[in-house]
């Protein structure tokens, strides 16, 4: 009899988690603790390489649900150092560890090419700051909100273009608001922006999806990302536009969906394909550490650059948005360091470049619980200062 029960207790078992899949992924998130510390025994570094790399990414593994990560750090003299831990597929130790080579998606963090490649245009002659949008999107003819006749450029760089992805009637791309870029850019008529030209910062993903439009439009419609791929040279490099499917050479994501459904794929979740000049780039954090370096050392404007009529306080972290990244100086007499950072479902990316031009760039293959962690930009302001 005890023998039956014990039969038909680990049948029903089996049988709840195999029908339930959202206890089934609930299930699998308890088994987060387990995997991380068998993740963190996969750490490999190059020769030489600072230790807090390795503390960055074993803090990422088990306090902000990645288990698979990279980190490259070019340091003030140009040598490049780089860390990785983890397994490329879901299960641990029946998958391949995580290399350098191995390929994450870079989500947000793809803004950084399409705010120097519109830097660029400045540089050229072909852009200003002031050129109105619709000066180069004339779709936008008769707007029933008359002053996104009058974005620029420069306000659409620095999130001030009226674009507020939070107000009720938002429109931000990734699912919120109608669809307008880029494949029904007319649309730009019919909405209401959120509040007047510069008046404030709202950080707009669209806004980003019209500047990749310009950058086509100015480049004889070429796509953007052929031109991207042409400009910075993509061939010599691991980096690749994203589609709506996963690459052969790519990690798996630490996304479980928990919801009703129990079902999320995150490579159809979105429109990558028209998210490209926003969220659609991926490759390696090498290549994505020595892409950002050589954007450094253009000369001003570049992804440095601020505003110098945008007033804010850069002792908050998130509080100053630049043309391309946020300046982060907690106090006076620190010095500073700017930032980008991304997140998709199951990913996050950062990028941080300090005053000497010295890069970090860390890709993870997961999100913390919160949504947002700043511990990982604090320990890596104190470690690029120190270096200094």
């Amino acid at each position: 009899m005890l023998k039956f029960l014990f039969i038909l207790i680990i049948v029903s078992f089996i049988v709840y988690y195999y029908v339930n899949v959202s206890a089934r992924h609930q299930l699998w998130q308890k088994t987060y603790p387990i995997r991380a510390e068998l993740s963190v025994n996969r750490i490999n570094c190059s020769e030489n390489s600072p230790s807090w790399l390795a503390d960055i990414i074993k803090h990422q593994a088990q306090n902000n649900n990645a288990p698979a990560n990279q980190i490259a750090y070019i340091d003030p003299q140009g040598h490049l150092y780089h860390c990785q831990n983890g397994y490329v597929g879901k299960y641990p130790l029946l998958s391949d560890a995580v290399t350098e080579q191995t390929r994450f998606r870079f989500a947000s963090v793809t803004k950084l090419w399409t705010s120097d490649a519109i830097l660029d245009l400045i540089k050229d002659g072909k852009l200003s700051l002031d050129t109105k949008m619709s000066d180069i999107i004339t779709e936008v003819d008769s707007p029933k909100d008359a002053r996104i006749h009058d974005i620029t450029i420069g306000q659409l760089l620095l999130h001030r273009a009226g674009f507020d992805r939070y107000s009720v009637f938002g429109n931000d791309m990734f699912g919120i608001g109608k669809a307008i870029c880029p494949d029904n850019l007319t649309g730009l008529n019919d909405i209401e922006l959120g509040f007047d030209l510069d008046s404030k910062t709202s950080y707009s993903n669209l806004g980003y999806c019209l500047l990749g439009e310009v950058i086509s439009r100015t480049n004889n419609s070429k796509p953007y990302t052929d031109v991207i791929a042409q400009q910075y040279d993509f061939a010599d490099t691991s980096l690749q536009f994203i589609s709506n499917s996963a690459l052969p050479d790519e990690v798996f994501y630490n996304h479980v969906e928990t919801g009703l459904t129990g079902f999320a794929d995150i490579y159809t979740a979105f429109d990558y394909d028209g998210l490209a000049s926003a969220a659609g780039l991926s490759g390696n954090a090498i290549d994505l550490a020595q892409q950002v370096k050589s954007m450094v050392d253009k000369p001003a404007p570049n992804i440095l650059s601020l505003d110098a009529d945008v007033s804010c306080d850069v002792s908050q972290i998130t509080e100053c948005y630049g043309y391309a990244m946020l300046p982060y100086q907690p106090t006076e007499k620190s010095a500073s360091v700017y930032y980008r950072s991304g997140s998709l479902l199951g990913l996050s990316s950062l990028v941080a470049v300090d005053e000497q031009g010295s890069v970090v760039a860390l890709l993870s293959n997961g999100t913390p619980d919160t949504g947002v962690d700043h511990t990982v930009k604090k320990m890596l302001h104190e470690q690029m200062t120190a270096a200094r």
